[in-house]
């Protein structure tokens, strides 16, 4: 639902419209909710925007005038994204180096390997129960997720990239 209220925001109040659906989402929900007068749900404020022609007119002056602080809030909101995928590249970076020489990611790509050929071999082969099929389906997606890691593991481009470094240094 915050995601059909984002959407009619962006077009009068894009500052607002971007903070809804971040972190500082609930701030700034609720901010939206008290300068319309309406319930601090996304129902509420999206039937306000969609019946009241002044609504987005309200919304765009709370923008203007706070548009320092919400410019803030999106900065501070944008260095957190950074950061966070910062923070998972070096974690899959130090995954590989700390586990290059190792038996265990090999081990485990394989034996996803066998259990993905294993799983579709079944599934061509064997018939499975109707009351069944959603069990099926939920174990077929996280085999093939964990076999997706693995494979990004091994050919995800900081893997590549080292590997290119290694090769040029002559080791």
């Amino acid at each position: 639902m915050w995601d059909n209220v984002k959407n009619i925001l962006g077009t009068a109040a894009p500052i607002i419209g971007t903070l809804i659906g971040g972190p500082a989402g609930t701030a700034v929900g609720s901010l939206v909710a008290s300068a319309l007068g309406v319930e601090y749900t996304p129902q509420a404020i999206e039937q306000e925007l969609k019946n009241n022609p002044e609504a987005l007119v309200k919304l765009k002056q709370l923008e203007f005038e706070n548009q320092v602080e919400l410019k803030k809030i999106a900065f501070q909101h944008a260095s957190l994204e950074s950061e966070e995928r910062k923070a998972e590249l070096a974690d899959i970076q130090n995954a590989r180096v700390n586990h290059k020489d190792h038996w265990m990611p090999s081990l485990l790509t394989i034996c996803l390997s066998l259990m993905v050929a294993g799983m579709f071999a079944a599934l061509f082969i064997l018939e499975t129960p109707k009351q069944f099929d959603q069990v099926v389906i939920m174990i077929t997606g996280a085999v093939l997720g964990a076999f997706g890691s693995a494979v990004s593991f091994w050919l995800g481009s900081s893997k590549s990239s080292a590997e290119k470094s290694k090769l040029l240094k002559g080791g």
